[in-house]
């Protein structure tokens, strides 16, 4: 039989105790009779008892023995200062344990404690499962609580729910119980927030307590914090104004400003403070003025906002129009931004010397002449943002600010407007008048980007300001589907900045002025593109930029790449699978930060370019500080984020080459088929063709400058390169021209 080495002995084996009054005790003395210095622990239970962790009953000192030789003993002393069985009247067995974590053995010791009958005043408690609750206006949710009488008498109880609107209760704000001695009962009071604008988001405190008729009140207290939802409209009375505001027959030269109304309407229970910023093409040649400067916007309110914007006036020729657009930021973004977030503004300003004052028969003369000896190429209306050659490259698309398509037919050297197609309708776009002969086709609104679908060379993909997404046939122009994410509200009104497309044409990449990445897809080349996107990235949110917008996309000549880059000069790499696209994707982004001094929400990369048919990934880009920089990308090494929860690693990209292209912005970047030349177009108005060596590195034997091929005197926005019938280049410009460039 194995040795008993541990043996203890009580002070007393019977104990009487009153709830109410003072504490009773006894000792624990505990003999080591083992080999080893150990330490000993007590515990005490009570015959019948419910284990509650929140309930005591007695205590210990020590509560922890240090460690003690053998033949040496230990005392412990118990005070029992309340009942262990709340409400129970009577004698009851307490089992006292000793163990020690050094020995394999334990020991029990058993007193009889009698407990008598008190004639204190009830004492409740009372209980919150749960302290914490969520919930959304017009939604229920139920609030559980737990009342257990503590005392020895039977006894009525009332509880009452306090500290929110009643009216926020759905039935009574009372409940009324009757409990036994040491009885548990439990209740629950079901709460719903009226109407967004009758319940802010914020956190509401409650207190739940537990009144007797024979004893004192207990309560609890919990928190229900009403969740942000809605939406704030943004609207605007009148988006196109005139400087001055009505025509004069005189000259009026002290009118230089248009006063636009921006309506904005709190439908969230949020209350805001909403700050515009003025962004677009011609924003730079404004000033600005607010009133108020911040918009304070309560609850079910509509605010108002005066945005003054003024310009100078020509004294003399023919009005011009100035595309603004005004971006609304909000004080507390939990949801997100403004529906839509920007509105789009045209400030038309008239020259000060009205045109009939001015030298009439010169004005026609020059009008004619201008119109006579205009190039047969110019015949957009508006600048022109977008144009590529056919897959084949026997013709150029071009699509502009003025809603328009046009086809245009290469000759020698120069483009014809494509004798196949002269537009049947009102050739009216964008409020203005179309030449008809070329005119392929009029979009609901301006074009920011098109593309020519890869196995289809009749196909041709155009994204809109609008957010939309057409597909359309070539020559006809006929409009085949669109495309627009209708599940997010957000989604009108968010300009596609850029297309790519996969090369079987199964899959198509857009990006969007909200930042976001939307991947459509069809499951087959005749067949047509879903109607909602496969998948969305929201590149401002995951990478934490707000403002930050998707401006270019290019994928790389494996399909395996996406890179995306837009302003705050970084570019993000997406590592994307067709065959694993229910998996989160694999995001990772090159900071441009060490290569320039600062970086901010006006610095862009503009341009992306991939050498074709080549497996390292040589990848060039453009930026507004006017840059182009030459990546390998086989050769960027992944820095893992240091936080499990970020989706983004950050990328160490070394560039093989980098030069100064331009003292402004350079907008595209085209790649020849063999990579030895790079062209680029951009703010200061040239076409230029770089020479690189077999490295992809600035040929500097050549034309350290680069040779420029054509200088405009206004911005080159979009270029693209055509090899198969010798170096053809075409540009867009916004002197609304479509050029064609031939290099031998």
């Amino acid at each position: 039989m194995e040795k008993n080495v541990i043996n203890a002995s009580l002070s007393t084996q019977n104990l009487t105790f009153r709830p109410g009054d003072t504490p009773v005790s006894f000792e624990v003395t505990v003999n080591n009779d083992s080999d080893r210095f150990v330490n000993f622990q007590i515990e005490v239970t009570a015959a019948g008892e419910t284990r509650n962790t929140g309930y005591l009953w007695y205590r210990l000192e020590p509560e922890v023995a240090a460690a003690k030789p053998p033949g040496s003993s230990t005392i412990f002393q118990v005070f029992i200062f309340n009942t262990p069985i709340p409400g129970f009247v009577g004698t009851v067995n307490l089992m006292v344990k000793i163990f020690s974590p050094q020995l394999a053995q334990q020991s029990r010791v058993v007193l009889r404690l009698k407990i008598e009958r008190d004639n204190r005043p009830t004492h409740l408690s009372v209980e919150l499962p749960v302290r914490e609750f969520q919930v959304y206006p017009r939604n229920s949710l139920d609030i559980p609580v737990r009342v257990r009488n503590l005392g020895q008498q039977p006894t009525d109880v009332v509880l009452r729910f306090t500290g929110v609107d009643p009216s926020w209760l759905t039935s009574s704000a009372e409940r009324r119980l009757f409990l036994e001695a040491g009885g548990l009962a439990e209740a629950t009071f079901q709460c719903q927030p009226p109407s967004v604008v009758q319940a802010p988001s914020q956190n509401y405190p409650f207190t739940i307590e537990a009144v007797s008729n024979n004893g004192y009140p207990s309560s609890a207290e919990g928190n229900i914090e009403v969740l942000p939802v809605g939406f704030i409209d943004f609207g605007i009375t009148q988006k196109h104004l005139k400087i001055p505001s009505k025509s004069a027959w005189l000259p009026d030269w002290k009118s230089d400003t248009a006063s636009f109304e921006l309506l904005f309407k709190n439908a969230s229970n949020l209350n805001q403070e909403i700050n515009v910023q003025v962004q677009g093409r011609d924003w730079r040649k404004c000033s600005f003025k607010k009133l108020p400067e911040i918009a304070n916007l309560h609850l079910g309110e509509t605010s108002k906002v005066i945005l003054d914007v003024k310009t100078k006036r020509p004294w003399v020729g023919i009005g011009k129009t100035l595309l603004l657009e005004a971006k609304s930021e909000l004080s507390d973004q939990r949801l997100g931004s403004t529906d839509p977030a920007t509105q789009t503004l045209e400030v038309e300003t008239l020259p000060i010397i009205p045109l009939w004052l001015q030298l009439a028969a010169i004005a026609l003369l020059a009008a004619l002449l201008a119109w006579i000896l205009q190039p047969r190429d110019v015949m957009h209306t508006r600048s022109v943002n977008s144009v590529r050659f056919s897959g084949i490259g026997l013709s150029v698309v071009s699509g502009s600010d003025d809603c328009t398509l046009r086809l245009w037919r290469i000759g020698a050297d120069r483009l014809d407007p494509d004798d196949r197609v002269t537009y049947a309708g009102g050739p009216v776009a964008c409020d203005k008048a179309q030449q008809p002969k070329g005119l392929m086709a009029i979009t609901d609104d301006a074009v920011e980007v098109l593309r020519f679908m890869p196995l289809q060379n009749d196909r041709v993909a155009v994204g809109l300001d609008n957010g939309v997404i057409e597909l359309r046939d070539v020559p006809s122009g006929a409009k085949i589907s669109e495309l627009q994410d209708l599940k997010d509200p957000k989604a009108k009104g968010d300009r596609v900045f850029d297309l790519a497309f996969t090369s079987n044409s199964l899959n198509l990449f857009s990006g969007y002025g909200s930042g976001k990445v939307r991947l459509w897809s069809r499951p087959a080349p005749n067949s047509d593109f879903l109607p909602e996107p496969r998948e969305v990235i929201d590149v401002q949110s995951t990478l934490k930029l707000s403002g930050f917008q998707v401006r270019a996309l290019n994928l790389s000549p494996d399909a395996k790449t996406l890179v995306i880059a837009g302003n705050f000069k970084r570019f993000i790499l997406w590592q994307w699978n067709p065959t694993q696209s229910d998996k989160l994707p694999g995001l990772s982004v090159q900071n441009l930060e060490k290569l320039d001094e600062r970086v901010g929400r006006e610095d862009y990369i503009w341009g992306l370019a991939f050498v074709p048919n080549s497996a390292e990934k040589i990848l060039a880009t453009s930026d507004s500080a006017g840059f182009i920089t030459i990546w390998n990308l086989n050769q960027c090494q992944t820095l893992k984020n240091q936080n499990p929860q970020e989706k983004v690693n950050e990328l160490n990209c070394s560039p093989l080459d980098r030069w100064s292209a331009s003292k402004t912005s350079v907008r595209s970047l085209a790649f020849s088929d063999d990579g030895s030349l790079l062209v680029s177009g951009g703010d200061d108005g040239r076409v230029v063709v770089w020479y690189l060596t077999p490295e992809h590195k600035l040929d500097k034997t050549k034309a350290a400058e680069g040779k420029t091929i054509y200088q405009s005197s206004k911005k080159i926005n979009s270029i693209d390169l055509k090899t198969n019938q010798g170096t053809m280049i075409v540009s867009g410009s916004e002197d609304f021209q479509v050029k064609l460039h031939r290099i031998k």
